[in-house]
């Protein structure tokens, strides 16, 4: 009986010595330096910050934040060109410059206070003739904007 006692625990001693130098080996053999690890948690985070800074300037697709969303139309009247909007919130400033040449207005939208707002553009594009374009635009506490319908 005491032969099979030590067997098992000369056996079990063996297992466990091999067990343990293979487990040394591994941690021997796989070097992380948590200094220069790309996938930590400060290192998504940085990046992250980083995606939300590069905001573009400006826009002119819907669904998109930017600084200012353009929209571009074309029109002329016998003075040149005219244009107007009305609005639900006082939280958007509307620039527009005219090309007399083309014909073409640009208008820069910008935000200036947190909120929705449903927006309507309007502008000649003749003598008699307005055309005009709903819009409902999102200003952030950022105040980027970005044109939803």
């Amino acid at each position: 009986m005491k032969t099979k006692e030590i067997t098992r625990t000369v056996i079990a001693a063996v297992i466990a010595i091999i067990i343990a130098a293979s487990s040394a080996a591994i941690i021997n053999t796989v070097k992380v330096d948590a200094a220069s690890y790309e996938g930590t948690a400060q290192g998504n985070r940085s990046q992250k910050v980083e995606v939300i800074n590069q905001l573009p300037e400006k826009t002119t697709k819907l669904n998109q934040f930017a600084k200012a969303y353009y929209f571009k139309a074309t029109g002329k009247t016998a003075k040149g060109y005219d244009w107007t909007y009305k609005t639900d919130t006082d939280n958007v400033k509307v620039k527009c410059k005219y090309d007399f040449t083309a014909h073409k207005y640009t208008f820069k939208l910008v935000g200036t206070a947190y909120g929705l707002n449903h927006f309507t553009l309007k502008y000649n594009v003749s003598d008699k003739k307005w055309a005009s374009e709903k819009m409902t635009v999102f200003v952030d506490s950022q105040k980027n904007i970005m044109r939803t319908a």
